[in-house]
């Protein structure tokens, strides 16, 4: 009986072990398989990753056309900060003073494109729209300080 219960004991360890060596052997493939299946999962996020970025930087800014010839509201369509930029065949005359300093996505961001500029029919005067939310501002240009601004519509 002895000898039964050891050659029964040394017979399932035998074949403990002999199933455990044997399924190592086929999860090592299994692995390697994974890992490079996640490699190409973080190239692929890495690039396109990049080309959001490129996609945003060369379509963040625009210059929009007021009846003034010699200016022009450069808008961040991103932050829909804006600036007023007037130019001159006299490099003295030329320069740009900001209307909107305030970033109006409050440091989320949607992305460029998020923000356009649309004229009244008072020259000074356009209409900011936030294409992701609705959002409304009333901006105004001017040639004096106290005649720039931009305050939201509700």
């Amino acid at each position: 009986m002895r000898r039964f219960v050891t050659f029964t004991v040394v017979f399932l360890c035998a074949t403990i072990g002999f199933a455990q060596t044997k399924q190592s052997n086929q999860q090592a493939p299994k692995d390697s398989v994974l890992n490079r299946i996640d490699s190409l999962v973080q190239i692929t996020n890495a690039w396109l990753e990049q080309i959001e970025l490129d996609h945003s930087l060369k379509q963040r800014y625009k210059l929009y056309q007021t009846e003034n010839i010699y200016t022009l509201l450069q808008l961040d369509t991103k932050t829909g900060m804006i600036e007023q930029v007037q130019w001159s065949l006299d490099s003295e005359n030329e320069g740009s003073v900001t209307i909107n300093n305030d970033d109006l996505n409050y440091g989320f961001g949607h992305g460029s494109g998020s923000f356009e500029l649309y004229p009244t029919k008072n020259m000074y005067q356009f209409i900011l729209l936030d294409k992701t939310s609705g959002r409304k501002w009333h901006v105004q240009w001017g040639m004096k300080t106290k005649e720039r601004w931009i305050r939201r519509i509700y």
